[in-house]
């Protein structure tokens, strides 16, 4: 009778993950926080979940949610707009990445006593924005398509970078080599992961353009290119690649076909249908949900010094983000004038979820301690994220 008890409480979940969606898109109310609160009521509260049980599955969840939101969010965004943002959104994305990371890295120095690459590496995780949370939300908010497009892209650049770049320096924290080439050794691999990514994201999808064409209107045409999506994520990171920026490629190049197919003068060009774009939409509010309810899930409030951390931590990541939206937006009047909105978007999530899961069972030196400290800084992110959304909303009406 367990699986019987197992589907009444996705079940249950599922229909939770539902009302906060409708409550939010009513009252602005974040979601996220209903979703985590449920999977602290039936794990740690209630005890009707053992958390240890779905430990073996938890990374598979967290990344194959990544990998659905960045395709879903590719599906949804206009080629020529992202060329065009692209270059602020890489300022947004790298200055606010170098900030959080040198107020990230100067705590755990200063405070915790830790050493430099451990330091640099919570700081790494630290260092963006989740796409998991500031799609869903700006995508509800009333903005210009520029300002919507730019905290798009610098959530999407970010998310890859904290997992390329986290686990980069994990692996130099695991086996040192001389400090000289520390900092060549990861730019080398963050530039090869990333091209790698793209050039395979675009080869497969200008590719699946042309196999679209052929089984347009079949009943499993939207099934399969998930399936094409899970099959060539697996094959970039078996190659080297970042998955996360083939998943975003691949749905860039189907969801802006028709443009494509013109540019490469391909005849009956075809692109991403309503129907495919609203069944990856359905399928990363599934995976979206049970992911943030696990995240409850696994919540331990017996020891508040990880919260005390994560609150002095999202405090300097508040400040630094400040100084970020004000670096990208210089010379530039629509970014200019939502600095309160772009700046309040600071949530930090999947990804920071995803690196602190691997550095905790990496068998580094305060491994778990990472863990807490990350979960914490998400949850109050995510509240104060929430807080100021409803509040820079609320001026506006």
């Amino acid at each position: 009778m367990a699986f019987v008890l197992a589907f009444f409480l996705a079940g249950l979940i599922l229909i939770a993950g539902f009302l906060s969606d409708i409550l939010f898109r009513r009252t602005n109310f974040p979601d996220i926080l209903i979703m985590i609160f449920c999977g602290y009521l039936l794990g740690p509260l209630l005890k009707i979940i053992d958390p240890e049980s779905l430990e073996p599955v938890t990374p598979l969840l967290a990344s194959l949610a990544l990998l659905i939101i960045l395709f879903e969010g590719g599906l949804n965004l206009d080629l020529f707009k992202v060329l065009n943002e692209a270059p602020r959104a890489i300022v947004l994305g790298v200055s606010g990445m170098i900030s959080s990371i040198i107020a990230t890295y100067f705590f755990a120095y200063y405070f915790l006593r830790w050493d430099l690459l451990s330091s640099l590496l919570l700081g790494t995780i630290m260092g963006g924005t989740s796409s998991s949370i500031v799609i869903p939300m700006i995508r509800r908010a009333n903005v210009s398509e520029k300002v919507y497009t730019t905290l798009f892209l610098e959530s999407v650049f970010t998310d890859a970078f904290v997992v390329v770049l986290g686990i980069t320096l994990l692996q130099i924290l695991k086996t040192p080599m001389v400090n000289e080439n520390m900092f060549s050794t990861a730019a080398v691999q963050i530039t090869g992961q990333f091209s790698t990514g793209i050039v395979i994201g675009a080869i497969v999808g200008v590719s699946w353009l042309r196999v679209l064409r052929s089984i347009r209107g079949k009943p499993y045409d939207d099934i399969m290119t998930l399936t094409i999506v899970l099959l060539f994520y697996s094959i970039v990171e078996f190659l080297g690649g970042n998955g996360a920026i083939f998943s975003l490629t691949f749905g860039l190049i189907l969801g802006n076909g028709r443009e494509i197919c013109r540019m490469l003068k391909i005849q009956e060009p075809i692109e991403a249908t309503e129907i495919m774009k609203k069944f990856e939409y359905q399928i990363s509010f599934l995976l979206r949900t049970f992911f943030f309810v696990n995240l409850g899930l696994i919540i331990s409030i017996n020891d508040y010094m990880p919260f005390l951390y994560g609150l002095i931590l999202t405090g300097l990541l508040l400040v630094g983000r400040y100084g970020a939206v004000a670096i990208s937006s210089i010379k530039n009047p629509v970014l200019g004038s939502e600095k309160p909105l772009m700046a309040v978007m600071m949530p930090r999530g999947l990804a920071a979820a995803v690196m602190a899961q691997i550095v905790s069972t990496s068998g580094v030196e305060n491994g778990m301690l990472y863990y807490n400290i990350v979960i914490a800084v998400i949850i109050m992110s995510v509240i104060l994220t929430s807080l100021g959304f409803y509040l820079v909303a609320r001026k506006r009406s």
